[in-house]
């Protein structure tokens, strides 16, 4: 099966597509990052403005397209905390089915958590041990566009997860 994955961030918007079988390692055929800074797009009332919104309806017709054109059976898109934080965020996924045709699924931070977590369990394996030391107060950590991320446990699943508005991270 041919994969795409679309993940709307507060920077980027980054299309992924791999082949993917059950019980084996998916295996990247093509990836493509649109730099968009939608944060930079975030009014002070906090609505996220018509050009981040333009842009972000751009970036996903582009990337259907291409994921037509690359022969994908599915895509799956979903966005963090730039749409889910703005305030006309329904506004904006409905422009985005509309006019791309794709269904952002919205993740909530703890979602997001537990997803970077998951994703460093599988790069390190089992062998890392707890991926949470409580003696040490060492967390596996991870600051994403505007919003900072931190799980921990034992398991496939963090036992713990805490999130943080720093403020926009920039470079």
């Amino acid at each position: 099966m041919r994969l795409g994955v679309l993940d709307v961030g507060s920077n980027t918007v980054h299309l992924l597509v791999v082949d993917a079988h059950r019980g084996a390692q998916p295996t990247p055929q093509h990836t493509r990052k649109s730099v968009l800074r939608l944060w930079e797009h975030l009014r002070k009332r906090g609505d996220l403005d018509l050009a981040g919104a333009d842009a972000l309806v751009g970036a996903a017709i582009g990337a259907v397209r291409e994921a037509q054109e690359l022969n994908c059976d599915d895509l799956l898109a979903f966005a963090t905390s730039a749409v889910r934080d703005a305030q006309n965020s329904a506004e904006v996924l409905d422009r985005v089915r509309t006019e791309a045709g794709v269904d952002l699924q919205v993740l909530s931070g703890d979602d997001e958590a537990r997803l970077t977590f998951l994703a460093v369990r599988r790069w390190f394996g089992w062998s890392a041990g707890a991926l949470f030391c409580p003696r040490h107060r060492r967390w596996i950590a991870g600051v994403v566009g505007r919003t900072g991320r931190a799980a921990g446990g034992r398991t496939v699943r963090p036992a713990r997860r805490r999130t943080a508005h720093p403020g926009v991270v920039q470079r």
